[in-house]
């Protein structure tokens, strides 16, 4: 029962289901023939008044299995109010048949005694037994009855699935049609303001067509692929865009990044530019008496140019500042020295090799000069080629080449001049003490 029961919600629940797409249906249906009036298609509107009463006859017969599920309903009651009742009237029966047996029992222990209550016991016995019988009877009756409901009830289900199916069968049409109604909604798009032609004879509109079908014909085959090879062509543009865009952005970033290391490249020069003017000054300064110098940019606005250049500006006592080739040879050897000099002050090399560099130098500028490499010497080594006894004297080896005539091969003399001079003032020692 309870299973039938089960059953029969199953189906009212697929049947309101059944109620709900045929609504949609309809709402959908209804949509389509206003979509399709405009179209005025015979074969569709024949295809909709079909499903129209295809729909009609369907929601008739879903009626009468509503009807039918209702009487079924009705009848599921009864039976199970019925079944309820035997099961109480098989409850009492059971209760009855206990104490019917307990009864028995009492009576077989008392039997001699009382053999006429044991006979009416026996035809009670009897009475519930037909009691008992007519119960079962009953019972067997309505499990018959509620058989034949289930039966009934598996008839409807087939007969509501195959409805279900044919419903089914109809959305599947519907969704083709609803399709195909999209398509040429899509097909019929671009003329969609278009204005029909609806007064004119068909005489006329056949010579029409026939005259376009003559212009067709003699502009020749027409590039079906003209389409994708425009598709292409403009694919190919926007992606040359794209990267156009790109590379001008790289562009900018290059000329941002060239424009930043121009101005640190300018920063970075003027810097040492500065710094060695200011060292070019001191060693100037050094190896003359009153003489002063300097550097000047030939393009300040822009030193880094190609055409700009540094002057040297010389003043010798109390002359006016000249440029480097208008100086004497000593004085361009002093202005050139003092350049190095300045150049060696802001970026130390730890080796120089000096020739003749105080040819053109007189007495007092050699000992200047000899005195300055003397106190640089402490950060570097320098070897000086000179003849100058000036700039000999602050050395501390002297090595000197001579010709040996007898052999007539050259010869290299040297000397320590710090030994020597220790020697010296050793000596100098000596004779004093021997004196005093």
């Amino acid at each position: 029962m309870k299973k039938a029961e089960e059953k029969l919600k199953e189906k009212e629940s697929a049947i309101s289901l059944s109620s709900r797409k045929l609504a949609e249906i309809k709402t959908r249906k209804q949509e389509l023939r206003i979509k399709m009036s405009g179209l005025r298609d015979p074969v569709l509107l024949a295809e909709l008044t079909a499903f129209d009463q295809k729909k009609a006859s369907l929601k008739e017969e879903n009626t009468q299995i509503d009807i039918r599920m209702g009487t079924l309903s009705n009848q599921i009651e009864l039976i199970k109010a019925g079944n309820e009742k035997a099961s109480k009237v098989i409850k009492q029966t059971g209760k009855e048949k206990a104490e019917f047996s307990a009864e028995t029992k009492k009576m077989e222990s008392d039997s001699k005694s009382k053999s006429s209550s044991l006979k009416e016991k026996e035809e009670m016995q009897k009475g519930f037994k037909i009691k008992f019988k007519k119960l079962y009877e009953q019972q067997q009756k309505i499990s018959e009855e509620i058989s034949k409901s289930e039966a009934d009830i598996q008839i409807k289900e087939d007969k509501n699935r195959n409805t279900e199916m044919h419903i089914n069968n109809i959305a599947l049409k519907k969704a083709t049609a609803s399709g195909e109604l999209t398509g040429l909604e899509k097909e019929f798009e671009p003329f969609k303001n278009v204005v029909l032609i609806t007064a004119r004879q068909e005489a006329d509109l056949r010579y029409e067509f026939e005259k376009y079908e003559h212009i067709i014909q003699e502009m020749g085959a027409i590039n079906l692929k003209a389409l994708d090879v425009y598709d292409a062509a403009e694919r190919q543009y926007n992606e040359l865009l794209d990267k156009k865009a790109k590379l001008s952005e790289e562009k900018n970033s290059v000329f941002a990044m060239m424009q930043e290391i121009e101005t640190k490249k300018a920063g970075i020069f003027m810097k040492t530019f500065e710094l060695l003017d200011a060292n070019f000054k001191k060693f100037f300064s050094a190896l003359t008496v009153q003489g002063e110098a300097f550097l000047e940019l030939e393009n300040k606005e822009n030193p880094l140019a190609e055409d700009s250049g540094v002057l040297v500006k010389v003043k010798i006592t109390q002359n006016k500042f000249l440029d480097i080739r208008s100086l004497s040879g000593g004085e361009k050897t002093l202005t050139a020295l003092a350049f190095i000099f300045a150049i060696q002050e802001f970026e130390p090399a730890s080796f120089y090799i000096l020739d003749e560099v105080d040819a053109t130098l007189d007495k007092r500028n050699s000992e200047k000069l000899a005195k300055l490499i003397r106190k640089y010497s402490e950060k570097a080594q320098y070897i000086v080629i000179s003849h100058n006894d000036s700039i000999i004297s602050e050395g501390d080896v002297l090595y000197g080449i001579s010709m040996e005539p007898e052999r007539a091969m050259s010869m290299a003399v040297s000397m320590n001049f710090p030994e020597a001079r220790a020697m010296v003032a050793s000596s100098q020692k000596k004779q004093a003490e021997q004196k005093n």
